[in-house]
């Protein structure tokens, strides 16, 4: 079976393809595997991540694979870089799309948007007060 997005691009795995249909039917718009430029000390790169959300400058990551050292060492620099060029980062493995993937979405979805907000109100803070 062929998972397919908008740009007719086949979906890398079951798991993408169940956080794709998750954000269409939150009407939540996103991209899939853009381009985001980071910085990671002196040197420039360009990633792909699973899913951008735009909206809410968030990027979420599928990481499928279990069990591998490795890649768990790639998402933890993944999830350092994305973080230090102020990218919201979710990370999600098989097992939180085993269980209610769906509320944990949006629950990291909300704690983004309300610490962002949150930092807002703190740095605007002296110019309400007058």
């Amino acid at each position: 079976m062929t998972l397919e997005n908008k740009l007719n691009r086949p979906y890398r795995s079951k798991g993408e393809h169940q956080i794709a249909n998750l954000l269409g039917q939150l009407k939540i718009p996103f991209q899939y595997e853009p381009d985001i430029y980071l910085k990671e000390g002196n040197r420039r790169y360009i990633w792909h991540p699973d899913f951008y959300l735009p909206q809410y400058h968030t990027v979420i990551e599928y990481l499928g694979v279990t069990g591998n050292q490795t890649y768990n060492e790639m998402a933890e620099r993944k999830q350092r870089v994305y973080t230090a060029n102020n990218y919201n980062f979710i990370g999600l493995r098989p097992t939180d799309m085993a269980k209610d993937y769906q509320t944990h979405i949006v629950k990291a979805i909300d704690n983004h948007l309300y610490g962002n907000f949150r930092r807002y109100r703190q740095t605007t803070s002296n110019y309400r007060r007058k």
